[in-house]
């Protein structure tokens, strides 16, 4: 009999339930209300938890038997271990007069982007933590949608010129700009 044992990350919701033969795994997230993950193993899994951890075992030792549990080890730590690590975007603000700056309480990004009048953008304080060094906004999160829609709805404020490139930039992105017209 062998046995596989994965740490549950905080803030994860985990129900063991059996199905006639088979055993059903869901895996919540806490900070997000409708993100269900579910698992169907196999009748030669045993499954276990015990306070903040999981334990996986065989009930035969046979070749095609650790395989399976192998396969289902690995792909449930996987998903386990993406909540450990929070998804990032960075964007950089391209363009003199450019400014980006985060209020005391960290809950409000203000945004100086040559209009006449400064943007002001509430950031959900329970999901995504925002960042601002110098022309750098790093947005931060657990759930990788939430990351990029509100980095996208930050990027929209202004979008890269095709011309000279002033705006908001993704980290690493590269975009060709327009040659300027000579008469």
């Amino acid at each position: 009999m062998q046995t596989k044992i994965q740490k549950i990350p905080n803030r994860t919701e985990i129900y063991i339930s059996s199905l006639g033969s088979k055993t059903l795994l869901i895996i919540k997230k806490d900070s997000i209300v409708a993100n269900f993950k579910y698992y169907t193993l196999s009748n030669s899994i045993i499954l276990t938890k015990k306070d903040d951890h999981l334990f996986f075992s065989v009930a035969e030792s046979t070749k095609q038997a650790l395989s399976v549990l192998e396969k289902s080890f690995l792909a449930i730590s996987k998903y386990l271990k993406s909540f450990e690590k929070p998804y990032k975007k960075k964007l950089i603000l391209k363009g003199l007069g450019f400014k980006a700056t985060l209020s005391s309480d960290s809950k409000i990004l203000e945004l100086k982007l040559g209009l006449s009048h400064v943007i002001t953008v509430i950031i959900p304080v329970n999901d995504l933590t925002v960042k601002v060094d110098k022309n750098t906004v790093v947005v931060e999160g657990l759930d990788p949608v939430k990351v990029g829609n509100f980095a996208t709805q930050i990027r929209n404020f202004k979008y890269p010129d095709s011309y000279k490139g002033k705006g908001f930039w993704y980290k690493n992105e590269i975009k060709t700009l327009k040659e300027v017209k000579k008469t």
